[in-house]
């Protein structure tokens, strides 16, 4: 009889052309939603199509510093803005560079802070959307335009904002109708998650002073290694997808990422792509990322490990690293351990594609369809139904809570017994700022310390909601830790009747609906007006 390897190693060279043949069939999945995946394979050329793109998004970079803007603001949700977060920390700063930071959070507290220090008449705004609908960028954009015309007036305000979306989409609209700088739009045939190398990642990346060239470069580069059948061992893509099939198949579905500086947020991108790809139909694979390794970390048996493996001679300062050093042990102690080259920053190009069809040849072969998100709708769905409440009662429904002072005993009594849960994702709904950083850092030690042999991971709300979120209650199971705290202030939306703060709620709440709903463990913890010191509080007792 064959093994579970041997019979996924012979369906690859197939499953391999069957990608580049664009084949929605190759998933199993229902008929139904086979136009929708069809669809979605613009991702496989997007880095060539981009090449001829590169002069025009030079040009509009050089158009903006002209214009005296110095720093630019992304306002977007997921796989709208998680490749710009991951650009930002990597790449070489220059002199061209335009500073981009990224909004992903619905903390009034986040949303106050930018507003402050991102000026109208020194900013571009990024209004990044796929569909032109999402919530949460919207949310974004109506309150920072609000603030532009405020300070330049109607007929200028546009001139701060830049709109990145899918073509007959609303945001498209919009943008015309107030005048926008300008607007991209993306191929529609490529999934949000799937974006980094179309215009969601390269028109911050233009005006961050990327090499485009090199960056979308080292893209076709890993296009082309990826069409490789004749040896198929040649194909990075297809033995990383390879590697995460056979691992999963074998009880190892806790990817645990070490990605060595400047990589560090890579994991970040690689989160969404795993865990909203492949978490599905009580399965899949679940990504964890930014964990602190020690000498006394322990892991459990479920754990399959990728190491970015800087290459001698290139990057020679990481050389040594800890990372590095980790990977190297735990191979040493028989731990699976898939190395992939690095050689320069500009080789994201390059780590994106491998990784986006890593996903795929790993969701045909484990029967999962990776391009579609069921349970992330169903929890904008309770959201909005929330918001819909509280517009028409004033009060927002919520679930039970733990006072953050009795979480420890709440906590602890979730371990004990044979009930105990398979991972523990901690999901923060909280401003992210490095005392509060630190102070989940010291509770995931905890948590791990009392869950052992279970993974700990860490996600900020909403942004996991489209990432993360789609495993927590669609694939394998585990216990989520819901952690919120009380803003001092709030910030209003233009045009709906609830600010920021309620939002947040909201979306904390229909996400709890959502998980309860599907069976999943799910604590509650109110950590009052100062998070930080809670949270730490809380590290200790346990």
């Amino acid at each position: 009889m064959s093994s579970p390897d041997t019979d996924l190693s012979s369906r690859l060279d197939a499953i391999v052309a069957s990608i580049w043949n664009r084949d929605p069939q190759i998933f199993g999945a229902d008929p139904a939603i086979e136009p929708l995946i069809a669809n979605r394979y613009g991702w496989l050329d997007v880095a060539t199509r981009m090449q001829s793109q590169i002069s025009s998004l030079q040009k509009f970079a050089a158009s903006v510093r002209s214009s005296g803007r110095t720093q630019g603001l992304l306002l977007g949700m997921g796989g709208s803005s998680l490749a710009a977060d991951v650009l930002q920390h990597t790449l070489q700063r220059n002199q061209r560079a335009i500073p981009v930071t990224v909004l992903d959070s619905t903390h009034p507290e986040a949303v106050r802070a930018l507003l402050a220090s991102h000026d109208p008449g020194s900013s571009i705004y990024l209004v990044s959307s796929k569909s032109g609908t999402t919530t949460e960028p919207l949310s974004f954009q109506e309150t920072f335009w609000g603030q532009a015309v405020q300070k330049m007036g109607e007929t200028k305000a546009g001139e701060s904002f830049v709109a990145i979306t899918d073509s007959g989409s609303p945001l498209a609209s919009e943008a015309a109708m107030r005048g926008y700088r300008r607007a991209f739009i993306n191929p529609g045939d490529i999934g949000g998650r799937y974006s980094a190398l179309s215009f969601f990642g390269l028109v911050p990346a233009a005006l961050m002073g990327a090499d485009l060239e090199a960056l979308l470069g080292s893209a076709a580069d890993a296009m082309a290694k990826c069409q490789t059948t004749t040896p198929l061992h040649q194909n990075p893509g297809a033995q990383l997808g390879l590697a995460l099939a056979v691992h999963a198949r074998a009880g190892r579905d806790k990817l645990t990422l070490l990605c060595p500086p400047p990589f560090e947020r890579f994991g970040v991108w690689v989160e969404q792509l795993i865990a909203e790809g492949l978490g599905k139909h009580g399965g899949g694979i679940l990504p964890v990322e930014g964990e602190q390794i020690t000498n006394e970390t322990r892991f459990g048996n479920d754990r399959f490990f990728v190491a970015l493996d800087t290459v001698t001679g290139t990057i020679d300062h990481l050389r040594g690293q800890s990372h590095a050093t980790h990977a190297d042990d735990l191979e040493a102690a028989g731990r699976p351990v898939f190395r992939i080259p690095v050689t320069r920053p500009e080789d994201l190009g390059s780590l994106f594609f491998i990784w986006e069809f890593a996903t795929t040849v790993a969701g045909a072969l484990l029967g999962i369809e990776p391009f579609d998100q069921p349970n992330v709708e169903l929890s904008k769905v309770l959201t909005r139904k929330v918001l819909e409440s509280y517009v028409q009662s004033g009060i927002l429904e919520e679930p039970p809570s733990v006072l953050a002072a009795n979480a420890a005993d709440a906590l602890s009594a979730r371990f004990a017994g044979p009930s105990r849960p398979g991972y523990v994702a901690i999901q923060a709904y909280l401003n992210p700022s490095p005392s509060i950083e630190a102070a989940l850092g010291r509770l995931r030690l905890a948590v791990a310390a009392l869950a052992y042999p279970a993974a700990v991971t860490i996600g900020y709300g909403p942004r996991f909601l489209h990432s993360t979120g789609q495993l927590h209650k669609g694939g394998i199971a585990g216990l989520s830790i819901q952690l919120l705290d009380q803003p001092v202030h709030d910030v209003t939306i233009p045009g709906v009747k609830y600010g920021f703060s309620a939002l947040l709620s909201a979306q904390s709440i229909g996400d709890f609906q959502a998980l309860s709903d599907a069976g999943r463990q799910i604590v509650r913890i109110a950590l009052g007006t100062d998070p930080a010191n809670a949270i730490e509080s809380l590290a200790a007792a346990l």
